[in-house]
């Protein structure tokens, strides 16, 4: 890394944010003061134990079903939750490896302490409390996941994408490790959002190949998965889905005392290095968190060599309070994150470099209101960040020194904010939601080889979801969004002098309708058909120019309209005894599907391939399929298979760019509570159905191990190796960028890792 000492603020691209962060921090205090009161009579004590040993059992996750507030037990297995009123509440309990449970109780609660008893033997997927619907009833009407806790910590990885990779599903867009993205069912770029608390976090990870996404994946606490459309909740664009990613750095549930956690990694296939560590402190009704973390690499290794340019320095750290009260609840953080990381080039060329230097300040608040009245929780999310981001184009002279240059620059403010109001039962209808959605940013683009204008963005929306229990058994959904986009270029005069200002404003609409079948104990079918929008983005319009950090010289298209899509998912899940399986089926037919492919030429001015965005009708349509088999209380295996197929043309006669090819994989694991151990393999098709001008792919396996060690029953000091590419098979991924694909993914690598939580 041509850098390595990194300024955390570059106080020559700062922008003042005074005037924003005063409104905001005025706003959440002035909350603060309705939130002081706690009730001593409304809180309730919890002890979670396991029913066969009586053992207690630490980071099991509770959720109170009509508030939505989500906790967790400690080491001595014990939480307690503070509730807004005398009333009756429905608790949801799950844990890796055990059944999940669900209790109602009464508050004030007649015993000192509630024990709940876990019955062990079934290692299933936890349920998506938050992501997947506003109504807070705890139905699902479409193939979604969570990773939480210790089956997250043994998924973390040096990127988001990298750590979902070969989840059902769910693929990865590489280009090197540091920028790799999840793809959903084929789908990419920003038809894929991917979140931070339930808000878009403000950086560019959906706009190219070579943007990051910028949150730490070891400062995560959860992570909850829709595949499939998620407009209605989240906005246009959410084509394939959504990746919500949860930390605490706004605490929700905590107890009095002090707590934390330590994390730390090392990987052997890029000399990888990187720690988080968080403290918290609480009292009856308030709470302070703070969270720091760093990571560094080097050049990452392959069967076939080292790839330049794969290196990475990032730092990062965030502040966050929280207070309660008998009816509500509020918390604000700020985070900072510094990062620099590089580029592939081509392995023969030492001499050139490219690397991108970003850093991002976020400012996050949530508060929820609980009443008496029809409206009986009120939420209110507010993410506001300013990222700033150069790539720099990097070459030693013949003397010996380096020449910099700064090719293109990104300075963004944005702010994305909801307003969720749940209302109780009423007529045919079981809870339901309303809520308000606002996002806007301003883009500035600079830079030698600024290549598209910048843009002033504005959307507001309004939604709606309700249910309708037609029988016990059998329930109805039905949501609906209306939504306004506003968007105005803002040329850089500096590079576009001639370029006049762009304006378009839409109105458009999401819709879906939904039902959830549970004929049988342990069965459960489900489904949802879906109208979705998405519209074009500021670089599908009007990028004309060569983009060093992609690799491309990309042409726009201003004549791009929006896309719209019908989807439909069907899911059947099936619990029974000690088998668990899901198989999931989907189809999506999109209209003016904006595609980003090769042209076949060369650009003479830069040397570089060109790029176009171009659109035509698309269908993609698919499945997953998984099964959980506890063969005895300790053994486990577990299978996951997905494919997608992409299509288009007035008659889907064509095939469309980079979609992942048929994969399986298949686990055999060993679970005693103290010491786990799994071996894994994943086999990966050849990719033939291409789109013209695309190259094919060949078909590989990776073979894996994983393994852990728990110094007491609690786990509060882990230790977990990680061994992926175990064979060190030499292979291409068809979704990396790396040009032409000439450069192969990671070799052997050996992840060793270490948790501490007190």
């Amino acid at each position: 890394m041509k850098k390595t000492i990194i300024n955390f603020v570059r106080n020559k691209k700062f922008i003042d944010m005074k005037n924003m962060l005063c409104v905001i921090t005025g706003f959440f205090f002035l909350l603060f003061s309705f939130s002081m009161n706690v009730s001593a009579e409304n809180t309730l004590n919890i002890l979670a134990k396991d029913k066969s040993s009586g053992e207690t059992l630490a980071g099991v996750s509770v959720m109170v079903k009509e508030t939505r507030l989500v906790g967790s037990t400690d080491l001595n297995g014990k939480l307690k939750l503070f509730f807004p009123e005398e009333a009756e509440y429905t608790l949801q309990f799950t844990y890796v490896g055990y059944v999940p449970q669900e209790f109602k109780v009464t508050i004030p609660y007649d015993k000192e302490v509630l024990t709940i008893a876990l019955m062990p033997g079934e290692i299933g997927l936890d349920q998506v409390f938050i992501s997947a619907s506003p109504t807070g009833t705890g139905f699902q009407f479409q193939a979604a996941e969570v990773l939480s806790g210790e089956k997250l910590q043994r998924n973390t990885n040096v990127s988001l994408g990298m750590a979902l990779d070969g989840m059902a599903g769910i693929s990865m867009r590489s280009f090197g490790v540091v920028n790799a993205r999840p793809v959903i069912r084929g789908f990419d770029g920003d038809r894929v959002l991917v979140l931070e608390n339930g808000e878009r976090m403000g950086d560019l990870s959906a706009t190219a190949h070579d943007h990051a996404v910028t949150l730490d994946p070891m400062a995560m606490e959860r992570i909850e998965i829709i595949r499939g459309p998620a407009g209605l909740l989240y906005g246009s664009n959410a084509l394939g889905g959504i990746v919500n990613m949860i930390s605490a750095d706004i605490p929700q549930n905590w107890k009095p005392g002090t707590g934390g956690k330590l994390r730390l990694q090392g990987a052997t296939v890029n000399n990888m290095f990187g720690g988080m560590g968080r403290f918290n402190y609480g009292w009856d009704n308030a709470a302070i968190t703070g969270r720091i973390g760093y990571r560094s690499a080097g050049e990452m290794n392959t069967p076939e060599g080292r790839l330049p340019g794969t290196e990475l320095v990032q730092y990062e750290g965030a502040l966050g309070a929280g207070f309660r009260g008998k009816n509500s609840s509020t918390g604000l953080s700020f985070s900072a994150t510094d990062m620099v990381y590089g580029l592939p080039e081509a392995i023969d060329d030492p001499d050139e470099s490219v690397e991108i230097r970003l850093n991002r300040q976020a400012l996050q608040g949530k508060t929820v209101f609980r009443t008496n009245s029809f409206i009986e929780n009120i939420e209110f999310r507010i993410h506001a960040s300013r990222f700033y981001q150069e790539e720099i184009e990097m070459e030693i002279e013949p003397d010996g020194s380096l020449d910099e240059d700064v090719e293109l620059e990104f300075e963004q403010l944005s702010l994305s904010s909801s307003l969720i109001l749940q209302h109780k039962p009423y007529w045919i209808f079981d809870q339901g939601a309303i809520g308000l959605n606002v996002y806007g940013r301003t883009m500035e683009i600079g830079g030698d080889e600024a290549f598209s204008p910048g843009d002033g963005n504005m959307n507001v929306a309004l939604f709606t979801f309700q249910e309708i229990p037609l029988f016990p058994t059998f329930r109805l959904q039905f949501g609906g969004r209306l939504e306004y986009n506003f968007l105005r270029t803002r040329p850089n005069r500096d590079i576009f002098p001639d370029m006049p200002v762009f304006e378009r404003s839409m109105l458009n609409y999401s819709a879906s309708a939904g039902f959830n079948f549970k004929p049988l104990r342990g069965l459960e079918i489900g489904g949802q058909f879906a109208r979705s929008f998405r519209n074009p983005t500021t670089e599908e319009l009007f990028s004309d120019g060569a983009h060093i950090g992609a690799g491309a010289y990309e042409i726009g298209n201003p004549d791009l309209e929006v896309e719209s899509s019908l989807g439909s998912d069907l899911f059947i899940k099936w619990n029974y005894s000690l088998l668990s399986l899901e198989f999931a089926v989907f189809s999506n037919t999109i209209e003016n599907f904006i595609t980003y492919q090769p042209s076949g030429e060369i650009d003479s001015g830069s040397g570089l391939p060109i790029f176009i965005y171009e659109s035509n009708r698309a269908n993609l349509s698919g499945g997953e399929f998984q099964v959980l088999l506890n063969m005895t209380e300790n053994l486990y295996a577990n299978f996951v298979a997905d494919y997608v197929r992409g299509r288009s043309g007035k008659e889907f006669e064509k095939n469309l760019p980079f979609i992942p090819p048929f994969r399986f994989g298949g686990e055999l694991g060993f679970d005693n509570n103290r010491f786990y151990a799994s071996v894994a393999l994943r086999y990966v098709a050849s990719q033939m159905e291409t789109a013209p001008l695309e190259e094919p792919s060949g078909e590989y396996f990776l073979l894996g191990l994983n393994a852990g060690y728990r110094l007491d029953f609690h786990g509060r000091h882990l230790f977990f190796v990680r061994a992926e590419n175990l064979l060190n098979e030499s292979y291409r991924d068809h979704l990396t960028r790396v040009t032409e694909r000439n450069n192969p993914m990671p070799g052997r690598n050996f992840l060793l890792g270490y948790n501490f939580s007190f």
